[in-house]
């Protein structure tokens, strides 16, 4: 069953509440219940999705809703994917972490890195001061993998990746060219406004082009040491994702929980006894604890990287009752406290 991550579809009501049309509404039209955002694994089907995307591209009655979603959505609104990206060492990498972990935002799409010919002939201000040649033209290429996605859908990604290679480069005219494959004129104009480049419709497919040599750049927010945790840790969701086994499935359930049930309470829903499930957690050699801190850790290390975000906000987040018991668990992790390793990070 094809599904799509929460994080993407609570980016869908958002934009929705902006335009005045309530999380209610939106569930209440689509014929899902409120618990539908309530699920193991933080996932909900595609099919249950795409019947959102009805609603609320019907609710808001907003032609372009689905592109001023991508345009509303900030990349650290994707958290762990976004600053997998962030701390890779060059632009190159970076795409090739999209394409490696797309698949823990949405099944409902793929994304393909092409070299594409194309009648651009534009110059960088910045590093690039040679007139571009079609063989200089690389693409990243958005293909759904359903036949019933609207151009809502396809704003919304397309206007995603196109301010997330902005944010990973710090600039603001990566994309030379964007091509569409809907033939939405009304659009227009705003779409070049966006993108700050030409905006071709009725194309053969979905396409942001950008200069080769970009690929080779180097991120200003590479940090090798982040770059693998953050790898690792997406290895982990790709890995649960990909293939659950019982320490895959405890995991989910903590993480959809927010940390907040114990080992009866999992050990319920997964119809055993909690002893049930220690055992078979200690076949797998872990338990209920180990995955609770291992998880707890991960996660805080994410969370600190967030500035916007306070300490008590980061402890609440991880199912901790006091801030101080956070700080005690968070320094026998990693050696400081949360404050001295946030500094250390920011400096």
């Amino acid at each position: 069953m094809k599904t799509v991550s929460v994080i993407w579809v609570k980016g869908l009501l958002q934009a929705a509440s902006l335009q005045g049309v309530s999380e209610q509404a939106v569930l209440s039209s689509a014929g899902l219940p409120v618990e539908s955002l309530s699920v193991v694994g933080d996932r909900i089907s595609l099919s249950d999705t795409l019947l959102l995307w009805r609603a609320a591209e019907s609710l808001s009655a907003d032609p372009l809703f689905g592109f001023n979603m991508g345009k509303y959505l900030q990349p650290t609104h994707f958290q762990l994917i976004a600053f997998t990206m962030l701390s890779s060492e060059t632009l190159a990498s970076a795409i090739d972490k999209i394409l490696k972990y797309q698949r823990l935002i949405s099944d409902g799409g793929a994304f393909s890195l092409v070299q594409k010919a194309s009648e651009v002939q534009k110059t960088s201000e910045l590093e690039l001061p040679e007139e571009l040649e079609p063989s200089n033209i690389s693409a990243l290429v958005y293909r759904p993998t359903v036949s019933n996605f609207s151009y809502h859908q396809i704003d919304a990604v397309m206007a995603v990746v196109a301010s997330f290679m902005n944010w990973l480069l710090g600039r603001d005219d990566v994309v030379l060219e964007v091509h569409l494959q809907h033939d939405f004129q009304e659009g227009l104009n705003q779409y070049n406004d966006f993108y700050k480049a030409p905006v071709l419709l009725n194309q053969s497919d979905n396409s942001l082009l950008f200069d080769s040599r970009l690929l080779k750049q180097r991120l200003p927010g590479f940090d090798a040491n982040l770059a693998s945790m953050h790898e690792q840790m997406a290895n982990g969701q790709l890995k649960r994702l990909l293939d659950p086994s019982v320490v895959t499935l405890v995991q989910e359930q903590l993480i959809a929980s927010g940390f907040e049930v114990n080992r009866d309470v999992i050990a319920k829903n997964m119809a055993m006894s909690g002893r049930s499930l220690q055992r078979k957690l200690q076949q797998e050699g872990s338990s209920f604890q180990q995955l609770l801190d291992e998880l707890r850790h991960q996660r805080s290390l994410l969370l600190l990287q967030d500035k916007h975000l306070s300490l008590a906000d980061v402890a609440q987040q991880l199912g901790f009752s006091e801030s101080s018991t956070f700080y005690r668990a968070f320094k026998r992790w990693q050696g400081v406290t949360p404050g001295e390793y946030r500094q250390e990070k920011h400096r």
